[in-house]
Formats: C-alpha cells, structure tokens, sequence
C-alpha cells in the first residue's frame, strides 16, 4: 500500500514536470501578434503581413500573426486613435500606425502619442535626412517615412479621345467647363491622400490662385468618394475621364488596364513627393514587435518590396504594390525593372512644400472643404452650371465671385491655433461657412439666369 502511495506520488511529480515542459514549450511556440492600423489597400496589407510573418519567423524562430485594424480612411483613423487615447491615455492598444502619408504622424506626435524608437545605423545609414521639404526621418525618431507618395491626375485615355475632352497636364486644367461631370475626387476627411492633394494646390499656387482652382475643378467633380480609391475606380470604369489621385491608385490601375488606356501623370512644377508614415504608438500592446516591424519595413526586405514586380526575387507573391521606397540605391541601374516610373531622389521640386504650414492647418482645409465645397455640392454645380452658359463678358464676374476663399489666408491660421482643441466654436463657424456658401452659390445661379 505504502508503495503504490509512494509511485501514485511519483507518477503525479513526474506528469506535473513533463505538463510544465509542455505548456511552457506550447506558450514558447505560440503565435506572438502584432497589431496595426492603416489605411493601406488590401495588396499592402497582404505582402507586408505575409512578408514579415516569414521574416520574423526566421529570425526569432517563433511565429507572430499581424493583424490589420479597419478603423476606415486617414481621417477616421486619427479620430480613433485620438478617442481611445481620451478613454485610456497609457494605451490605444495599437502597435503600428502605418501609411497615411504625414501630416497624421506629426498630429499624432504633438498629441504625444507616438512612442520614440531609433532605427539600428544600418539601416538609417541608407536613409536620406530629407526629400523634396519633407523629412523621411524625425529628428525624435517618433516617425519615419516608409515609402515615398506623389500625386496627380488619372486619366481615362479612350474616354478623353472619344468625348473629344480637353488634354489636362496640370491640376488647373481640371477647372476646364468643357470637364463638368468628367471630374471624380475623394472626401478629404476621409482621405489623407485627397487632403495632400488639396494642401499641395494651396501652396503650389498660393491661397488665393489655389482656392480658385479648389472650387473650380470641384465644380467639375462628379461625386467625392468616401475612399481616395472609388476616385480611381471611376476612371478605370469610364464613368469619368479624370480623378485626383496618389501615386499608388494611379499606377495600380495603369499596370492592370494598360497605358494605352489608363494614364497617371504628376503635374509639373505643382506636385511633391511625400513620405507615408510608419510609426509605433505609445503604450503598444507588443513593443519588441513592432520595432521588428519597423526595422524590416524600414530595412531592404519591406524597401525592396514596394518596388519590384510580382514573382522576382525579393518582390511581392499576389499584388505588385508600385510604390517608391526611401533607399536611394534602389534606383541604381535599369529603371525598367522596377514598377515605379520615376526615381524622386533626382526630381528637381520648383516649390519647397511646407510641412509644418500644411499639419498646422489640417482641420481648418478639411472643414472649409467639406463645408464650403462637398457638403454643398448640388449648390456649386448648379451655380458653375449656369455660368458657364454666359458670354465671356458676364461669366467671368461670376466665376471670380464664385471661387473666392471665405477666409484668408492669415485668418486660416489664427484658426489653426484653436480649432481641434475648441470644438464646438470650429463646429459654429463651419456651420456658418456653409450658409454663407449656400448663399453665394445660390445667388450667383440666380444671377446668371437669361
């Protein structure tokens, strides 16, 4: 009896060290994650996610799952971020904000929600400091600029030929009447890529000149899409023969439809070059991650990957992603292997983008854009509409009426100083901006009447 006690004894002792292997093995071998919020189109996603699971997999022997957080456009994932920061300062449980270009990443690290971390130097030593105006490195190493964003027109080439459409080489061109309906764009308070666009006139042509195109083209504009993508999509359908466009849309549906039928174009002299961000947020949930991230994002397997074609070495498995990366020594040799037409590091910029100018009044845009352009739309084409059927004479009055800004330039930036801090006094003066545009359209349709 004492000895069947004593092995029971034993025999429990025994199962209880081998469970202890085994859990601990199982706890050792079990998945790590990693999670991120982007507003990257599914390819990205996929090849990135796929990529590094293989890559984190070979240098740490363990496993990690990425999953990607669908929080919607730039926009609406700063105004998560921000929300759940609000509701628990330590954390938003985010590991990774990546893409969105960067003006949200300099938002996000004023707000002191970007967790600093410093690239190893064998990877930041193949970095430039800078392109075109626009840092690729943060000078804290909060954010870094993981791939390189131009913007322009996409053009339906057979839709132009047989509408026999006005030829459009610069964002000016887009305010042709003869393009009324023939215009598509995206909300930029829901598109960080639609806002650069609209940041980037501003400055390209100055406040004034700018907003005049602004209403102009967007007088023009069919619909504005949720997604910087639906703008795209409606070209490559021939719904419309243009649309403002990133760099990614505009040459993802050129690779597919062909050049003969789709055609991307940055405008001369007016466009820019802008990194997309990459950062890790304060408080992620799985920090050692998400530096592993951002070293091979930053590094030459995630660089190499935005550039080279499906199916070759170091490229991507599913989606050719046709996006520029930061490495300059990437464009050495032929140009031809690669899926991006330009190299951007040898692009001469005719105007310094100001970053800091275009953060400082990123609410302040995309509220007199949404109020005094998309949420009053109808309004807008019907007074371009009845415009547009007046001799030169008497047009011209009301156009210049028509495209004047409702501030000034100055008066944008006292704004900027209050305006995501004080909501409710934005909200009032945006509310009074839309009547007073509602006002000026309709009375210029009238107007114009015979």
């Amino acid at each position: 009896m004492r000895r069947t006690c004593r092995n029971s004894k034993a025999l429990t002792t025994i199962s209880a060290f081998f469970l202890s292997i085994i859990l601990n093995t199982f706890i050792q071998a079990q998945d790590r994650e990693l999670i991120i919020v982007s507003p990257h189109w599914e390819g990205i996603q996929h090849e990135f996610g796929l990529a590094f699971e293989a890559h984190y997999e070979k240098q740490t022997g363990r496993t990690v799952q990425v999953r990607w957080r669908d929080l919607g456009g730039t926009g609406q994932i700063e105004k998560a971020l921000d929300a759940s920061f609000r509701a628990t300062p330590e954390s938003a449980q985010v590991d990774v904000f990546f893409g969105g270009g960067i003006d949200p990443f300099q938002s996000q690290k004023k707000n002191r929600q970007l967790l600093a971390y410093k690239l190893p130097e064998e990877i930041l030593k193949h970095i430039p400091h800078s392109v075109g105006g626009f840092e690729i490195v943060d000078p804290d190493f909060e954010y870094y600029g993981a791939a390189l964003s131009s913007f322009g027109v996409l053009e339906n080439r057979r839709v132009v030929e047989i509408m026999k459409l006005p030829e459009v080489k610069t964002w000016e061109d887009l305010c042709h009447p003869q393009l009324f309906t023939w215009v598509s764009s995206s909300d930029p308070r829901k598109s960080g890529s639609a806002h650069m666009v609209y940041e980037i006139i501003l400055q390209a042509y100055g406040w004034e000149k700018g907003w005049q195109v602004i209403y102009q083209s967007s007088a023009n504009v069919r619909s504005f899409e949720q997604a910087s993508s639906g703008a795209t999509k409606q070209v490559s359908l021939g719904e419309v023969a243009y649309a403002f466009a990133i760099d990614i849309n505009g040459m993802t549906q050129q690779a597919f439809l062909g050049s003969d039928n789709i055609r991307f174009s940055i405008p001369d002299g007016v466009s820019v070059i802008n990194p997309d961000g990459i950062a890790i947020m304060k408080g992620a949930p799985n920090l050692d991650v998400a530096q592993a991230f951002l070293r091979f994002a930053m590094g030459p397997e995630g660089q190499a990957l935005w550039m080279t074609p499906t199916g070759q070495p170091g490229g991507p498995v599913k989606f050719g992603i046709s996006r520029m990366g930061v490495w300059p020594e990437l464009y050495e040799g032929d140009m031809s292997r690669l899926l991006v037409p330009v190299n951007p590091f040898k692009i001469d910029f005719n105007f310094q983008y100001q970053t800091k100018l275009g953060s400082s009044r990123w609410g302040v845009v995309n509220d007199l854009m949404g109020q005094t352009v998309i949420d009053v739309h109808s309004h807008l084409v019907k007074a371009w509409k009845a415009v547009n059927k007046l001799p030169p004479e008497r047009r011209s009055p009301l156009v210049a009426r028509l495209s004047e800004p409702f501030v000034t330039e100055a008066e944008a930036a006292d704004l900027a100083k209050f305006w995501s801090k004080d909501k409710i006094r934005a909200l009032k003066l945006g509310n009074q901006w839309m009547s007073r545009a509602v006002a000026r359209f309709n009375e210029i349709e009238k107007e114009a009447q015979p």
